[in-house]
């Protein structure tokens, strides 16, 4: 790792004001714990309309200050209704700012494929993670272009033009990491599994006087999309109400990406005559959801498909037992009636049941959920990950780009 002088980190969010999201609540982390001896410079957008878009400038992570790049501004209001999704915007900027990044001379580390599109023939390491995009997309993808099956068929041609030519690809949960190596086995040496990371020092349980109140409180933290599964959060709610009439729902998440996702949560709600009950926040800023977090009694996530979601893991730190559908990455983290409960079917009934375990049996499952929690270190995901970028010998993965660029 000692060779890896310095690292650019790309990804289509705003590193200094962006609100919650996974992916870019992993990024964040990543540029922030990332080892002392390596520089890294990032490079994203900007929702502040005064921000000099092409111009390099600092933001600051937690105590770590790092330059920036912001490749366009994005007005978050237009984005939503906007039929062009921001991943394609945010491309066609990397290609009118590729002289710029490429004169650095540093290893990109990427967060999607299709943002290595143009550095396919440029001789420069370039390193990928995943986070499960085309397994996302043959399940259910949000934006209304990925029901075309030309997309689609684009995406896929893309991203095995992209996987051929990258370095390593990294994967964030064992379920993608399967899912990678099966579907191109030729490959398979490229692919490694690095377990996502998060703060646990700052995800932290509440102090036990603290929860003095008496309903029993439900909380999903997570963008808002239709992979999420939010329909049958909503009717396992409504069961559960039966056993805890008080019981109170918290989503917390919006979409960014034009999505109809929160118009058909807001109708659910309605539907299921759950307004008394439930709250929505929308999209809010990282630095508000620990107090979501601690004052919660159980976590609950019934996905259709996940890779290893941030929300999962900042969850157990505060010490929140989770119920979660046995799906992507999921049950590679939460043991059944030891940290936490799997619902293995889609019926609104086993979700309501497993919550009625969960907020039951909250205090030891939660303490159970915290020490899952501990073991995962974004320290130690930086420091593995960047060890990655070498091969055994500790040279640099440049790779023969003769053989590789499509």
């Amino acid at each position: 790792m000692s060779r890896l002088k310095e690292l650019i980190l790309i990804y289509a969010g705003d590193f200094e004001t962006y609100p919650m999201g996974g992916v870019l609540e992993y990024v964040k982390n990543f540029a922030r714990y990332l080892p002392d001896e390596i520089g890294i410079s990032l490079v994203g957008i900007t929702l502040n309309p005064q921000q000099a878009v092409g111009q390099w400038t600092t933001v600051r992570l937690g105590d770590k200050e790092r330059a920036f790049l912001p490749l366009l501004f994005v007005d978050e209001a237009k984005q939503n209704r906007s039929k062009i999704p921001l991943n394609a915007k945010f491309t066609r900027a990397l290609r009118k700012l590729r002289p710029e990044l490429l004169s650095r001379g540093a290893p990109l580390y990427l967060q999607r494929a299709e943002h290595a599109t143009p550095f396919q023939k440029d001789a420069l390491p370039l390193f990928l993670n995943t986070h499960g995009q085309s397994g996302f997309l043959e399940k259910q993808m949000q934006h209304p272009l990925f029901r075309f099956k030309w997309m689609r068929q684009w995406y896929y041609r893309m991203e095995a033009k992209v996987m051929r030519r990258v370095q390593r690809v990294i994967t964030i949960s064992p379920y993608d990491y399967e899912y990678y190596v099966k579907k191109f086995p030729h490959l398979r040496e490229k692919f490694s599994s690095v377990p996502l990371g998060v703060e646990t020092d700052v995800y932290v349980p509440p102090l036990q006087n603290s929860k003095n109140w008496e309903e029993p409180r439900v909380l999903f933290v997570g963008r808002l999309h239709a992979a999420k599964g939010l329909d049958l959060l909503l009717d396992g709610f409504a069961l559960f109400l039966e056993w805890y009439p008080n019981a109170k729902l918290t989503i917390v998440g919006g979409s960014q990406d034009y999505d109809p996702i929160e118009e058909q949560v807001k109708n659910w709600i309605e539907q299921r005559r759950l307004g008394g009950s439930t709250h929505r926040t929308g999209l809010v800023a990282k630095e508000q959801i620990l107090a979501f977090y601690q004052s919660s009694d159980i976590f609950v996530m019934t996905s259709l498909w996940e890779g290893l979601p941030n929300a999962l893991l900042e969850a157990m730190a505060c010490g929140l037992p989770a119920v979660v559908t046995a799906v992507g990455g999921l049950p590679s983290v939460v043991k059944e009636d030891i940290n936490g409960y799997l619902v293995h079917e889609r019926e609104p009934q086993q979700v309501a049941l497993k919550m009625k375990l969960a907020y039951e049996n909250r205090q030891r499952i939660g303490l159970e959920a915290r020490k899952t929690a501990e073991s995962y270190s974004i320290r130690g995901h930086a420091a593995k990950v960047c060890s990655l970028f070498f091969d055994n010998n500790g040279t640099e993965l440049n790779g023969e780009l003769t053989q590789s660029v499509v």
